[in-house]
């Protein structure tokens, strides 16, 4: 769904989890309203009452309350809660955010340096043909 901007364009993706958990890492994206302050801040989320939102907190845990609670008590329709939450999504080596940019993991840096490195040996190898070209 995360993925799929053609079937789900306006996805609503909501972190339940406390503001220092969203801080080290949080899919990209995502709005946090800490699972505790649902009832409180319902109305930031009224307006996506027939729009689809993935719920995710830490574990699954908290994200099935607060999907529960949106389901039974404030009638949405749409509501996809996350298995595993964040760690699941993070076990599956999918990207996560922090301080709104995203984690650069080591497999990032070695393709990252195998394309630079295959850049510059095209750049080298031309070079030395043109070179040869001028003898």
């Amino acid at each position: 769904m995360i993925n799929n901007h053609t079937l789900y364009p306006d996805l609503v993706i909501l972190d339940v989890r406390e503001q220092w958990e969203y801080d080290e890492n949080h899919l990209c994206n995502a709005i946090l309203i800490p699972v505790i302050h649902i009832e409180t801040r319902i109305s930031e989320l009224e307006p996506y009452k027939d729009t689809e939102i993935i719920v995710y907190c830490r574990s699954g845990s908290r994200s099935v309350i607060a999907s529960q609670n949106l389901v039974d008590n404030h009638n949405f329709n749409k509501i996809y809660n996350m298995l595993g939450g964040i760690n699941a999504w993070i076990a599956e080596d999918y990207p996560v955010c922090t301080d709104g940019q995203p984690n650069i993991n080591f497999n990032t840096i070695v393709i990252s340096l195998a394309f630079l490195s295959t850049i510059l040996f095209i750049i080298l190898c031309f070079k030395k043909k043109i070179l040869r070209n001028r003898k």
